[in-house]
């Protein structure tokens, strides 16, 4: 994946948070560090530090990376009016899935490392992002209830939490019982059914 740069990133500051993330997928955010990162960047601890001065910044610098691979996408497929409600939302699902398997549960890993540090800025920024989040879907299920095309009940509230879990459970499962089959099936199977089991007419195409 490439990193967008911008005016709060420098070049130098994304081929860090990209080395930074190879080693997130190979081995969970413990297997970083600093000595590790500037390994693979070519250069030394100290340079890391001029970019990052704290691993805090580091780690903030992942969740930036999180909002553009997680929640901006999303937010560009319930925007997509050419699709149903229904199927913007499998979409967002198998959105977040992919991550999950692309990225080795990138969006759980960060999320535990801001529950663990009990940091501040960590926590508001993990809140941050999962608020947009579940706005996202909240918005969408509240259309599809106006629409009549998902039921009423439980709230849309309660029925975006339940789309966003599915995923981050899959996450946990791949952390701990990696199997491809499984998180196939996961895709193919459990996903339409989800996504089915909100609709008030199942006989209605998609």
């Amino acid at each position: 994946m490439t990193i967008r740069t911008g005016p709060a990133r420098t070049p130098r500051q994304v081929q860090i948070l990209e080395k930074t993330l190879e080693l997130v997928r190979e081995g969970g955010l413990a297997h970083v560090t600093t000595k590790r990162i500037a390994e693979r960047v070519g250069f030394t601890e100290a340079a890391i530090y001029r970019h990052f001065p704290t691993k805090q910044a580091l780690i903030l610098g992942l969740m930036d990376l999180l909002e553009d691979m997680l929640v901006e996408p999303i937010r560009a497929i319930a925007g997509d009016g050419s699709l149903s409600v229904r199927q913007r939302l499998e979409a967002i699902v198998r959105h977040h899935t992919t991550l999950v398997r692309e990225q080795n549960s990138l969006p759980i890993l960060l999320l535990a490392e801001a529950s663990v540090s009990e940091d501040p800025a960590l926590l508001g920024r993990m809140r941050s992002i999962f608020h947009d989040y579940l706005s996202v879907l909240e918005g969408l299920v509240r259309e599809g209830q106006a629409q009549d095309e998902i039921v009423q009940a439980p709230e849309a509230d309660c029925l975006a939490l339940l789309l966003l879990g599915a995923p981050a459970a899959l996450a946990i499962r791949h952390r701990l019982f990696p199997d491809a089959r499984a998180e196939d099936r996961f895709e193919h199977s459990l996903i339409p059914h989800l996504v089915s089991s909100l609709d008030l007419n199942p006989g209605r195409k998609a």
